[in-house]
This record gives structure tokens, C-alpha cells and sequence, in this order.
């Protein structure tokens, strides 16, 4: 099995936390996280390895890494994947909208790596390790399922739509687990008798997303 390196590029929110760990669930003790420092590092240590150093400044063999990335011209196969292949995943919560960070802040910066796109679909942090490790095992990208913009139920009365894509597995959605009671607390909802503005659904999910 391959490695995923997530290469920490944000502040340790509750969404981030909560979306590492669902990574970590998937790829177990072959998560590494790089570009880590300060009292993070303890904190991550709880779901994977830990390296200071940024993937942009490893001085191995750069031809054993895969950069993931949503402008890359090529998609992720099976065969690109080798037992000694390091998977890269920009650990990004972007913008609704991609403004390329994954490009700027990584592939620009390594010279030499296989660069890899997973579709054209938008996913989050954990959405693209589910997908990668999919592909590890030998799934073809067109085999995989996923739902763009999904409308998730809060209740018996209320709904609320993510803007971008989650990977399914047997027809079912592989959701951050906690992130909607998260997004509950976050949007002050409480119950049915709540009620949540159009306007306050854009300005939460605003500047979210990005590979």
C-alpha cells in the first residue's frame, strides 16, 4: 500500500480536524502529514506521522511522488500507483470556486513529480484521499461514484446543500463524519422552528473548498 502525505498548508480548525481524521481513518499508518510545526505537530501525531519539513523540500527521489491536482492534464490510474508511490494532497480548505492552490502553493514547487488530477469534480480534504486510495486499490476513476453539490436533510423540515463533491461507495455518500452537526452548531441551528437565510447558507460555505 502506498503512502498519503497531506501537506498542512491551514490553521487546525474544527472542520479540518474533523476531515484529517476521517483521512486517517482510510489510510491508517500510512498517513503522513508535512509542513507541520509548532504545538500542531503533537496534535497530528494522534492520526498520522509528522514532518516538519514541506514535501516541496524532500530531497528523495521525486519520481516515487504523485501530486494530486484539480488543473493536472493527466488522471490518477492504478498503474501510477507503485507500494513505495507518496500520494500528495494539498491539506486546503479553499475557496467555493478553485483559484489553483494546489498549483501554486505545491506543484509549482517540485520539479520532477508526476502531477495527477482525480476528475473534474471539486472535492474536499478527505473526499480526494478516499478517491486516491480507491484508485490505490484498483478502481478505475470512471468506476467511481460521487455526488456533486449535495443536499443533505438537517431534519424532518430543513436542508442544506454542500458545494462540492463527495465520493459514494456502494451507492452510499462517504460524508465527513461530525461535519453536519458541525455545520448545525455553526449556522446557530437548534430545530425545526430555526430559520436559516439563503444569505447566511452562502456566507458559510463561501471560500470552503479547494483541492
Amino acid at each position: 500500500m502506498p503512502y498519503l502525505i497531506i501537506e498542512h498548508l491551514e490553521d487546525i480548525s474544527e472542520w479540518l480536524w474533523l476531515e484529517y481524521s476521517h483521512v486517517a481513518e482510510w489510510w491508517k499508518d500510512k498517513l503522513v502529514f508535512t509542513n507541520v510545526r509548532g504545538d500542531e505537530r503533537k496534535r497530528l501525531a494522534k492520526l498520522g506521522s509528522v514532518v516538519t519539513e514541506s514535501v516541496t523540500r524532500f530531497p528523495f527521489n521525486r519520481s516515487k511522488l504523485i501530486v494530486l491536482d484539480l488543473q493536472a492534464g493527466e488522471k490518477l490510474k492504478p498503474e501510477d500507483v507503485e507500494e513505495d508511490t507518496m500520494i500528495v494532497v494539498g491539506g486546503i480548505l479553499g475557496d467555493a470556486v478553485p483559484r489553483g492552490r494546489t498549483k501554486k502553493f505545491i506543484t509549482s514547487r517540485m520539479k520532477g513529480v508526476k502531477v495527477r488530477h482525480i476528475g473534474k469534480p471539486q472535492y474536499s480534504i478527505d473526499g480526494a484521499s478516499i478517491v486516491a486510495r480507491l484508485i490505490a486499490d484498483g478502481k478505475r476513476l470512471e468506476e467511481i461514484e460521487y455526488e456533486e453539490n449535495p443536499t443533505i436533510r438537517l431534519d424532518e423540515f430543513s436542508e442544506i446543500t454542500l458545494h462540492y463533491a463527495v465520493p459514494k461507495l456502494d451507492g452510499r455518500l462517504l460524508l465527513t463524519p461530525g461535519l453536519i452537526e458541525l455545520q448545525r452548531g455553526e449556522l446557530g441551528y437548534t430545530g425545526a422552528d430555526d430559520e436559516i437565510s439563503d444569505e447566511e447558507l452562502v456566507e458559510f460555505f463561501e471560500g470552503r473548498r479547494e483541492l
